[in-house]
């Protein structure tokens, strides 16, 4: 049985050259296929199946999307380092639990950008400008977290409750040994025995059939009872669950939509902060 353990701490920290250093990114520099680069990458971190493995391509994707999007904007290598270690960070918090976690995730990721875009050090470092936090935000939002249910449906174990009730008054099931299958031989002898069996003793089941009747219909009552009683537990239960469930997809929307607007209201006041001006006054 798989267990649950509860997710780590997440404490940001400076990490550039912590994946990828100068020597492995003139190497991917040096590609001319977008197959070179992916090659390259399950080399330095054995993901050499990716064709093959559905979460190892899922990754191997990641990072290469991750470097073009450096690429495109023209980052250093110190920038392109500390960006794809980021998005990394993110994607292992973010499958670190079955569980949701999106508020800690997004509020890591802008911890670590913090600690890459301040100037104190040994705390942070002055790497990425206010405009490109913009765009850091505005493509990780629009990529990774706009999907970030998918990544942690693939990456992590499926949770399933087992619920088991106790009636009070309700008999505990009995279960009835399953014989083994004997050989045609003895079912044979076996037959022939009970045939002789029941020869002998036709007089006295003659007398007992009525009893024996009598007792089977009780016993068919009592069953109906039992199943009356299961269907309508059956029934009740269903119908909570089906409760349970819609509750929780209503409280799922809702915090969605709560996650979306706290979102764009980052992205407004991001937006805001690198559309401002140096205003000089007028004598």
């Amino acid at each position: 049985m798989n267990v649950i353990h509860i997710p780590s701490t997440l404490k940001p920290s400076v990490c550039i050259w912590e994946d990828l250093n100068t020597g492995q990114l003139d190497r991917i520099d040096a590609c001319g296929t977008a197959e070179d680069v992916k090659g390259i990458l399950a080399e330095m971190f054995n993901l050499r199946d990716y064709d093959k493995d559905l979460k190892m391509g899922i990754i191997i994707d990641l990072f290469y999307y991750t470097l073009q999007f450096a690429k495109e904007n023209n980052f250093s290598q110190e920038q392109t380092s500390a960006f794809f270690s980021i998005v990394k960070r993110v994607h292992m918090a973010n499958i670190d639990t079955p569980f949701g976690n999106i508020e800690a995730v997004y509020k890591y990721f802008k911890e670590l950008l913090f600690c890459h875009s301040v100037n104190r050090p040994p705390y942070s470092i002055y790497i990425f400008s206010v405009i490109q936090v913009k765009l850091i935000i505005t493509y990780v939002i629009n990529t990774y977290f706009r999907h970030l249910k998918l990544y942690k449906y693939a990456f992590t174990p499926k949770v399933r409750m087992d619920i088991a009730f106790d009636y009070v008054g309700m008999p505990a099931n009995q279960l009835i040994p399953v014989e083994e299958e004997k050989n045609d031989d003895v079912e044979e002898d076996t037959g022939d025995k009970e045939i002789e069996e029941i020869v002998e003793t036709k007089g006295e089941t003659t007398e007992t059939t009525d009893s024996i009747k009598g007792e089977e219909v009780e016993a068919d009552e009592a069953d109906d009872s039992k199943n009356r009683i299961k269907t309508l537990i059956t029934t009740t239960l269903q119908e909570q669950l089906q409760q349970m469930k819609l509750t929780i997809d209503h409280q799922i929307r809702q915090n969605d939509d709560i996650i979306t607007s706290k979102i764009k209201a980052v992205e407004e006041s991001v937006i805001g902060k690198g559309g401002k001006g140096s205003k000089t006054k007028r004598r």
